[in-house]
């Protein structure tokens, strides 16, 4: 169903504040690079990916550079780039949760100390003091450094946790995706759920079968993509792990070549540009869904649908639905499985 003349309201306000917050951040340069680019099925990287994508359009923003967690080069970088700044990928891996992103974010805070490096909204989340001791130092060298948070329970733990760094609020980048129009949902008594089955799994809905609520059909499901988006996946997948290989190997051997940045990014956007037609295609069979990922509440919003929203291990999802999802006539936040199935009940019988 379309969203509502209030919803649209809020939505335009979002991104007017986002676009208001970024070119605080960014400045006067036109030339910008996105470091940490996803490349992976997690459709909610990918939708961060679009809405990051559809800010720098709508802010006349030149894309001169993009790398993965595995791909960056500042050699590279610096040639295709020698001024502009360097944005970091957003999403909800700021920490020790995903020490991988953790250890890149810092290792390009160190190699590109004369660039203005801007964190894109993130969440943060450190199980160990220590940790977060050692990201406080390395990052709160650096001259130039913006860290935007999509949160304030991020905030907070900022303000304890790092004190080195000053932070801004920013809604998640996701919201600036614009979906294409959507034929109406599917039928009312026909649920999806997006249950997640990694580390941050605590809502016990990946547990939920069919037969869960009396008279309506459950389909339960993580994000993937099927059939031949799938395997258009796999080969630019592959493609891309070809390129991880030439860059791994070009740091010891120089006269190695590497793929173009043209081709990378042609890669980036693909794989990214999969994910979110293959969650656009499974959200068209539901009449409501029920969620333990953040972007699978955003997207639900965005397309206008009725759904439950559950949180994750550390209180991601929470913490945005109350300072700004939650406003949204279609969302709806579940603390239990229990909870949820009596919205479920309430949603699927009007």
């Amino acid at each position: 169903m379309p969203l509502t003349n209030v919803d649209l309201e809020y939505l335009a306000m979002i991104r007017d504040s986002t676009e208001s917050i970024l070119r605080a951040a960014i400045g006067d340069s036109l030339d910008v690079a996105i470091l940490d680019a996803p490349n992976q099925t997690n459709v909610g990287d990918s939708l961060i990916w679009a809405g990051e994508i559809a800010y720098l359009r709508r802010m006349g923003l030149r894309l001169r550079y993009v790398s993965d967690i595995r791909t960056f080069d500042a050699a590279k970088l610096r040639k295709v780039m020698p001024e502009g700044v360097v944005l970091l990928h957003g999403g909800g891996n700021f920490g020790d949760l995903w020490l991988g992103h953790q250890n890149h974010r810092e290792d390009v805070v160190a190699s590109l100390t004369d660039y203005r490096i801007v964190q894109l909204p993130q969440s943060i989340f450190f199980g160990s003091p220590e940790r977060a001791e050692k990201a406080d130092a390395i990052i709160g060298a650096h001259s130039d450094f913006r860290l935007l948070l999509r949160d304030p329970l991020s905030i907070e733990r900022a303000k304890e946790l790092l004190p080195s760094i000053d932070t801004t609020f920013c809604y998640d980048m996701a919201l600036g995706y614009e979906p294409p129009v959507q034929r109406s949902p599917g039928p009312r008594d026909s649920v999806l759920i997006i249950a997640r089955q990694d580390r941050e799994a605590v809502s016990g809905l990946s547990a939920v079968k069919d037969g869960w609520v009396p008279g309506v059909t459950c389909t339960s499901t993580d994000w993937h993509s099927e059939g031949w988006l799938a395997v258009k996946f796999r080969l630019a997948r592959s493609a891309m792990r070809l390129q991880q290989r030439l860059v791994r190997v070009r740091r010891r051997l120089k006269f190695v070549p590497a793929l173009p940045q043209r081709v990378d990014q042609r890669l980036i956007a693909t794989l990214n540009d999969i994910n979110v037609v293959g969650a656009l295609r499974l959200y068209s069979t539901a009449g409501v869904i029920v969620v333990d990922r953040l972007h699978a509440h955003v997207l639900a919003l965005l397309l206008g649908i009725d759904h439950v929203a559950l949180d994750n291990n550390y209180r991601k999802i929470g913490a945005v639905f109350d300072e700004y999802t939650g406003k949204f006539s279609t969302a709806r936040y579940a603390t239990d499985t229990d909870m949820a199935r009596g919205f479920v009940e309430e949603l699927t019988a009007r």
